[in-house]
């Protein structure tokens, strides 16, 4: 008997470097060993800025891959990001269409968002298994990133209410965090049928567990490092803002990363004169070993009202290169509550920017041997409880236990 079926649907895939299609490619090759997997996915490369990176990340031969096309639009631009994503969303749910058969098993990405809407009407007649592995909950996450001022809005009521009965058609939820738990369950529980949900959260770059413990400089100033997407939900803005107005000369601010407000960064730090402020371009994961050595505290922060919506994937790998973290955003959310469970690092509340300010002007006066043990807490965590392996397994555990 040959293994069973099990679709991949997903905007971002391999060769694709960002978090989502590094995620989504790893879990392809795991449940290859266990399923036959095919993938439907977007066009080969999300940002083509990123073309000359080479990934040493290698996609199984067994695994099939269809891919849709997409008008090259840019996708800082929220004009043409959307046109591109509805586009693509019907195309994807197309080959959906041709390709995928009654009692088959798909998993399928939150993006595109109007994918979601297409696939509850081709689940209703093709009558495959959906599982919905969830990164972004739309449409809550487009307040915090300015596209809807509040959600008291008609239009913004009418897709809520259209995408939360998209949510409670899967059969299976599986969420990367405790707070996105929460908002997920207050979103289908509303209805007459809904999923199960579960929780399986990112893990960690295997590759990084390689990395040296952690070995500060003591003669040179203490260097806090965000790395990763420099978009509208990433609380960018407070972190830059909190950290000019704390004038402490004794630390240095480093971004890795592009993005949609990468030119506010450069205007900021050539207006405001910042010169322990240092913005980096984008890097290949092949790169990213170097880049998270290359700090004392890796940051990550969240816009308000970020609460369940995210959780960003970078914290896992801060982890695994024995770094403590720095969390910036709401109080509660999955990475605070891992922060200041395991005594890694510290959690500040992004609505309050004296405290932040306050942190970072004390700062400069931490010991050491501090951060050398909140590094060596994080990297015995990123080995055990986030191996990447392990997740893979559960997650592959919990999609078997939903019975059609």
């Amino acid at each position: 008997m040959g293994k069973k079926k099990i679709w991949i649907v997903t905007e971002l895939f391999y060769p694709e470097e960002t978090a989502v299609a590094y995620i989504f490619t790893r879990i392809a090759n795991y449940l290859s060993s266990s399923y036959n997997v095919s993938v439907i996915c977007g066009p080969e490369f999300y940002d083509n800025n990123k073309k000359e990176f080479v990934d040493c990340l290698l996609i199984s031969n067994e695994i099939e891959v269809y891919r849709t096309k997409t008008p090259n639009l840019n996708k800082n631009s929220l004009f043409q990001r959307t046109i591109k994503i509805l586009i693509l969303s019907v195309r994807m749910g197309i080959l959906m269409c041709k390709k995928i058969s009654k009692g088959e098993i798909v998993l399928l990405a939150t993006n595109p968002a109007p994918l979601l809407l297409i696939v509850g009407l081709i689940k209703f007649y093709r009558k495959f298994q959906l599982h919905i592995l969830v990164h972004d909950v739309f449409p809550e996450n487009t307040i915090p990133a300015n596209i809807f001022k509040n959600d008291k809005s008609f239009v913004y009521k009418t897709l809520k209410f259209i995408f939360d009965n998209a949510y409670a058609k899967a059969d299976h939820l599986i969420v990367i965090g405790r707070d996105m738990k929460e908002i997920m369950l207050s979103k289908v529980n509303r209805f007459k049928t809904h999923p199960s949900i579960s929780i399986v959260t990112n893990w960690t770059n295997p590759g990084n567990t390689l990395t040296n413990n952690f070995t500060p400089n003591k003669n040179s100033k203490i260097t806090l490092q965000y790395a990763g997407n420099i978009g509208r939900v990433q609380g960018i803005i407070e972190l830059l803002n909190a950290f000019r107005f704390s004038k402490n000369e004794e630390l240095i601010l480093k971004f890795n990363g592009t993005g949609a407000l990468t030119p506010y960064l450069e205007n900021c730090i050539r207006k405001f004169d910042l010169k322990n402020v240092y913005l980096s371009g984008g890097f290949s994961r092949n790169e990213e070993n170097d880049i998270l050595a290359n700090c004392d505290i890796g940051i990550v922060s969240l816009s308000k009202g970020m609460f369940g919506l995210g959780v960003p994937s970078k914290s896992y790998h801060i982890l695994s290169a024995g770094k403590p973290i720095l969390f910036i955003g709401e109080p509660n959310t999955e990475i605070s509550c891992m922060v200041i469970e395991n005594g890694i690092g510290w959690s500040l509340d992004i609505r309050n920017q004296n405290e932040i300010i306050d942190f970072i002007n004390n700062l400069g006066t931490i010991d050491y041997h501090i951060l050398e043990q909140m590094g060596k807490r994080a990297k015995y965590l990123a080995m055990t409880k986030y191996d990447e392996n392990m997740n893979l397994k559960l997650l592959q555990m919990k999609i078997e236990s939903i019975k059609k």
